[in-house]
């Protein structure tokens, strides 16, 4: 179990996950699977300097809890790309898609897992009094209790772990997006229809942008850009499960600061949330706000080294299920010199 274990961690990529961590792991497998090996193997050597001819019962679930634990890392594990991660050993198993939130808690889990029972074990060795070589080692007390610790380690944790797969797919399958929707409702429309929810999305989060553009200033807008991002806000997101955002933003020029105060008040009758400015370190006031469909708005007031002062305005929707890449807004021609009067924007 020494070498087994830890040569599954670095060569889990080969089961069909790997990513860039395999490109790192597999070649240092020749170190770190001996190099594990032997750590494991030390408490063994220790005790049979002790004169001990078999394993004390105090440390066989702790030895469970090591296997299993760099077992979780391993399983766990996805795979690292430069876009979206490839789905883990376990995500595969599955079936579904299972939660990126669940495989960062048993990867990390697991390693914390096994590294503070190979720390317990060893204490233990090192604690222990050595006895003589014998040919029939001494009962040890608590024999059966101890027994019955060793059988539940070694079958109770891996139904924890299944259980916590079936738990996360049943999340996972339940989670919903801005609209409500779970990921298969997402999936089973058409690109139409996709395509006309884009629109509409794109729209309330300029409209709402535009809201906050005509409480500054009337007219004489640019830097005009409009984008899909990816985005981490949505529920359980998984490598198998991709969420977007619509992110937009303008610039305008101005002589001096606007009145924060009044466009929080304005916004805030109007049933915006809204915060108090921030003055960051480079100086700027920054005001975030919040609009009823959920559209975070931020106003950002900076002045640059010749002196002019600029307000930028960026708007991000909130998250739906599916990948960025697949929104198309024709909006990537826009010319950033072009003036837009407050409540005009680029059309998709």
């Amino acid at each position: 179990m020494n070498w087994l274990v830890p040569a599954f961690v670095c060569l889990h990529g080969l089961f069909g996950n790997g990513g860039w961590e395999s490109l790192v792991l597999i070649p240092a497998s020749v170190v770190l699977v001996p190099g594990t090996a032997l750590l494991g193997a030390l408490p063994r050597f220790l005790l049979r300097r002790q004169g001990v001819r078999q394993v004390p019962l105090s440390i066989v679930p702790l030895l469970f809890l090591v296997w299993w634990g760099w077992f979780c890392v391993g399983a766990a594990m996805p795979g690292a790309t430069d876009s979206a991660p490839l789905p883990s050993i376990l995500n595969a198993m599955t079936g579904e898609r299972l939660p990126s939130v669940i495989e960062t808690a048993l990867m990390f889990g697991g390693a914390a897992v096994a590294v503070a029972s190979w720390l317990a074990i060893l204490t233990i060795v090192l604690m222990r009094t050595p006895r003589p070589r014998t040919d029939d080692p001494a009962p040890e007390r608590g024999q059966r209790a101890g027994v019955v610790v060793a059988w539940a380690a070694a079958f109770v944790i891996p139904a924890v772990l299944a259980a916590s797969c079936v738990a996360g797919v049943q999340l996972q399958s339940s989670a919903v997006d801005a609209d409500g929707d779970t990921a298969a409702v997402v999936e089973a429309r058409d690109r139409a229809t996709r395509d006309e929810l884009d629109r509409q999305r794109y729209e309330t989060t300029q409209r709402a942008l535009s809201e906050v553009r005509t409480l500054i200033a009337p007219s004489d807008w640019t830097g005009a850009e409009a984008r899909a991002t990816s985005s981490r806000q949505c529920p359980w997101m998984t490598a198998a499960t991709a969420c977007y955002a619509l992110d937009v933003r303008f610039v305008h020029e101005v002589s001096g600061p606007p009145d924060f105060s009044a466009l929080a008040r304005s916004l805030t009758s109007a049933g915006w949330e809204t915060g108090e400015p921030v003055v960051d370190e480079w100086g700027a006031t920054e005001l975030e706000v919040r609009s009823p469909d959920g559209v975070a708005v931020t106003v950002r007031h900076s002045r640059v080294r010749t002196g002019e002062q600029f307000v930028n305005v960026s708007a991000t929707s909130p998250s739906w299920w599916g990948a960025s890449f697949e929104v198309v807004l024709q909006t990537s021609d826009t010319d950033p010199d072009v003036r837009y009067a407050a409540s005009d924007y680029p059309a998709v």
